[in-house]
């Protein structure tokens, strides 16, 4: 299934894979919120990718 995160709120899902997590697209309080809850969507296994720097809001 593909759907956007506004749509994946209170869902879950066994894999998520939020592309594009760099820092050019995830920028403001509300980006921080949407990445929030893309990436506690998953269950088992969250996949995150993103090209030169990954966002601020990412900390591993």
């Amino acid at each position: 299934m593909i759907t956007t995160i506004p749509l994946a709120k209170g869902l879950e899902f066994d894999e998520v894979i939020v592309p594009f997590a760099s820092a050019a697209y995830y920028q403001t309080e509300l980006d921080k919120s949407l990445l929030y809850i893309a990436c506690t969507r998953a269950m088992h296994q969250l996949t995150l990718t993103f090209t030169k720097e990954r966002s601020r809001f990412l900390v591993f």
